[in-house]
């Protein structure tokens, strides 16, 4: 059974995109990974091993900077370092100059450099510089606009259960921008969402729901369940083939 047509001007006419991943938001070392500055070493181990070329500690040791952990504070380090790790294709480093270059934080604004980082990183995989990849496409910032751009580059990101992607293409799907709007796989988004924390698709999904008739509902909610399961085989096949790096 296919779903009527519903009045969505209501629901969504106040919702708005989710922005870019911002200053403050960077990437910092994973204790997971193997990565110096969190595992309790100094700074001037990691110093060392960054000076002798490793990536890995050259992200470190710009996150240190960056959020001033044990050291002051100093932008203009933290975009050196997080550069030659950059430059070494370190896509956590490639995403945080890219916010840098994004936001004007510790340098002057420039799209085009924000967007060509985004770029690297999310062609790596990088789920943040996709999701910030996508909303730069979306506002046309630095680039020619392109929604069916900015779709692609949520989902991949939205695929790695990355919060305000999924809550970003549940907007655009209501709204039909890029795609043909579907309250369905709007409705499916919003869910994921809402299952991986994000505060806001909890409001939508109730006016949604106001919205529809009882066998709709069904529809809609199996949607929501078979795209959940999708994600969760995404995320279990990406953590999989990480590890076998």
């Amino acid at each position: 059974m296919k779903i009527a047509r519903i009045p969505l001007a209501a629901v969504v006419s106040c919702i708005l995109l989710v922005a870019c991943t911002r200053g403050g938001k960077t990437e910092v070392p994973d204790p997971a990974s193997g990565s110096g500055s969190k595992k309790a070493e100094s700074r001037v181990s990691i110093e060392k091993r960054a000076n002798e070329g490793d990536r890995e500690a050259q992200f470190d040791l710009g996150a240190l900077y960056h959020d001033g952990n044990g050291v002051t504070k100093d932008l203009t380090l933290a975009r050196k370092w997080f550069e030659k790790a950059a430059a070494l294709g370190e896509p956590r480093a490639q995403f945080n100059v890219g916010v840098m270059y994004y936001v004007g934080e510790g340098v002057t604004q420039n799209f085009s450099k924000a967007l060509a980082l985004f770029q690297q990183a999310s062609d790596q995989g990088n789920e943040r510089a996709q999701f910030n990849l996508g909303v730069m496409y979306y506002r046309g910032e630095g680039v020619t606009q392109d929604l069916l751009k900015a779709h692609g580059l949520f989902t991949k990101a939205a695929m790695q259960n990355f919060s305000e992607a999924q809550f970003n293409l549940g907007v655009m799907e209501a709204k039909g921008e890029g795609v043909e709007p579907s309250i369905g796989k709007a409705y499916a988004w919003f869910t994921a969402a809402r299952e991986s924390g994000n505060p806001r698709a909890e409001e939508v999904i109730v006016s949604i729901e106001k919205e529809l008739e009882k066998d709709q509902l069904k529809i809609v909610k199996q949607l929501a369940k078979d795209l959940l399961e999708e994600i969760e085989k995404s995320v279990a096949a990406i953590s999989s083939s990480a590890a076998k790096l």
